[in-house]
């Protein structure tokens, strides 16, 4: 016998946890993994390795400690900083796995009793002959169709349905046809921002910042640059030699029928690329430099530079009032908050709270995701979502808490109506229902009809014959695979009804444009290519793996496994019962 304990199942547990978490963006709960079935994969996963090790022990099969420390020599992640392995490093991650060094040793011998296993039985089992013969075959047959196109101008105009059909459709499809819960409310934002807009600055302390910071405010320097692109080594030669013979950088490239692009007048942080922005701030005026690009070679001229100077008053105004504005903003918002957050608990009204502290109050109906605060109260998508979130769990007549979106970010809002969700009625949604009604009676009978052809064509008939009849066009494919023929009538959709039968297989299948195509094989051509060495090598070793899978499982199954419930449970968070709280517990 041998014991899977808890140790054993919670550092295999938590090892899925975190891949999950890695997948899932956060960790799910234990009624989530549950729903993964993340415990049952982990105790199959234990299990079986627990089979293989007792087969191991009754074979005596193991491992020295010289090839253990051979194999934890070629461990990546126990590598230093020169490359090789780092005893330091092995301890910090064996740390940080919670794993103890007899632990580790422990489970890669465990683990290498499990890999001798499977060389003995299976790693001379070569893969059936035929089953690289079948992988060929899907992967490098290919068909040629004889089909025709069944579009939508095939059909004869439908026209709106009378109200009683209209009713009996919107009653079928009353689940698409209903409003969103509405909610109105009153809110008033407070941040520094907000309050910075109604605070004034002096002219005296503009002035007085200025001569205090002037060092500091200094427009950069801005070029204004033009470059041309090179195909080729030869042309920048000829560039080059131009430009030696006196031609200018225009003239030079309009003899080599080039065109020169004007990038404007940059700064050097506004030049994304770095190879450019060093080479535009290096040259002198009207040097003509040569360099590399993303793409080949290329030439840029500076033609005017301006050059870095510290700003006038007049032109550091604004940014000074903003910023000074800003900061009084940061001052005062602390007092602020406290002062609105005493009138709520007084229960005062929010346009008298607005009002008096000179903040913006806006009303506004809006739905569970609350994008319709983005833009009257200046917030970001997540910000606006967690202000509905809280709004979704009010109730009208009830005091809001105060929503803080941040260090120095507040809303109060009251809510003061809701339009609770229903359903539309006939002349609210008349014309879109008309619309989906037309459209669903037009795929209905462009299948139908599809469906109708393919069933003449099953029945013997000719396609030519059929098409023909019918005023439509019949065509041959390209060869083509399960992705299709490279056009947009054979994509992978039809191709994959195509390769359910082979010659004289006939059918129909919808394309992505929405046609339906009806077809015949015409041939089936063979793959003729032997299966590349690379692509063999992998289906023997994928063979092999599903051999040494199918004989653990099974080796498993042959051994009795009993499981603590009620350890379990508790290692999983669920109580004796199995239930969490609240949830279901594993069963």
């Amino acid at each position: 016998d041998q014991e899977i304990t808890i140790r054993d199942f919670q550092t295999a547990y938590q090892a899925q946890i975190n891949a999950a978490a890695a997948q899932l963006g956060t960790v799910p709960t234990p009624d989530q993994a549950i729903s993964l079935g993340i415990p049952s994969q982990v105790i199959s996963q234990l299990s079986t390795d627990a089979a293989l090790n007792i087969l191991g022990e009754e074979l005596g099969l193991g491992v020295s400690d010289k090839r253990l420390a051979e194999g934890l020599r070629s461990v990546s992640a126990f590598a230093g900083t020169l490359g090789t392995f780092d005893r330091d490093v092995f301890e910090q991650v064996l740390r940080q796995n919670n794993i103890t060094e007899k632990e580790y040793f422990d489970t890669r011998r465990e683990a290498a009793k499990r890999q001798q296993i499977a060389q003995a039985l299976f790693a001379q089992t070569p893969a059936p002959k035929v089953l690289g013969e079948i992988v060929q075959r899907y992967g490098e047959d290919r068909r040629i169709l004889e089909y025709f196109l069944v579009s939508e101008l095939s059909l004869l105009p439908i026209s709106a349905p009378e109200d009683d059909v209209l009713e009996a459709y919107l009653e079928a499809n009353q689940f698409l046809y209903r409003t969103e819960e509405m909610r109105t409310i009153r809110a008033i934002q407070l941040s520094p921002e907000v309050l910075a807009k109604n605070i004034d600055i002096s002219d005296e302390e503009i002035a007085a910042e200025y001569e205090r910071t002037k060092q500091s405010l200094v427009r950069p320097e801005r070029r204004e640059i033009k470059q041309v692109s090179f195909s080729s080594d030869e042309m920048v030669e000829q560039f080059q030699a131009a430009i030696a013979d006196g031609k200018n950088f225009e003239e030079a490239a309009t003899l080599l029928d080039l065109e020169v692009s004007e990038l404007g007048r940059l700064l050097k942080r506004d030049i994304l690329d770095q190879r450019l922005a060093e080479v535009a701030f290096g040259v002198d005026l009207n040097e003509v430099a040569v360099g590399p690009s993303a793409v080949g070679q290329r030439a840029i001229i500076v033609t005017d530079i301006e050059p870095a100077r510290t700003m006038t008053l007049a032109q550091a105004r604004r940014q000074i009032a903003q910023r000074l504005a800003l900061a009084r903003g940061r001052e005062q918002f602390i007092d602020v908050l406290d002062q609105i957050e005493e009138q709520r608990a007084a229960f005062i009204d929010l346009d008298k709270t607005a009002e008096e502290f000179d903040l913006p109050l806006v009303e506004v109906a809006i739905s569970v995701r609350g994008e319709e605060l983005v833009e009257p109260l200046n917030l970001d998508p997540a910000e606006a979502e967690r202000i509905a979130n809280a709004v979704f769990r009010s109730e009208i007549g009830a005091l809001a808490a105060m929503a803080t979106l941040g260090a120095n970010k507040s809303v109060w809002y009251d809510l003061i109506d809701i339009e609770e969700a229903r359903n539309q009625d006939l002349e609210e949604v008349r014309e879109e229902l008309v619309a989906a009604w037309i459209a669903e009676q037009r795929a209905n009978a462009l299948e139908e009809k599809a469906n109708g052809f393919a069933e003449q064509l099953k029945s013997g008939q000719n396609l030519q014959d059929i098409a023909v009849i019918n005023g439509l066009f019949p065509v041959f494919s390209q060869p083509l695979s399960r992705g299709g023929d490279g056009s947009a009538d054979i994509d992978a959709n039809v191709a994959a009804v195509a390769f359910l039968g082979g010659e004289d297989h006939t059918g129909t299948a919808q394309n992505g444009n929405g046609d339906y195509v009806v077809f015949r094989v015409s041939s089936v051509i063979p793959a003729e290519e032997p299966l590349a060495p690379e692509d063999q090598d992998f289906i023997e070793a994928n063979y092999r793996d599903n051999l040494f899978s199918d004989f653990s499982i099974a080796l498993r199954d042959d051994a009795k496994l009993s499981i603590n419930q009620g350890v379990l449970n508790q290692v999983l968070g669920f109580g004796p019962n199995g239930s969490s709280q609240p949830g279901g517990g594993l069963n």
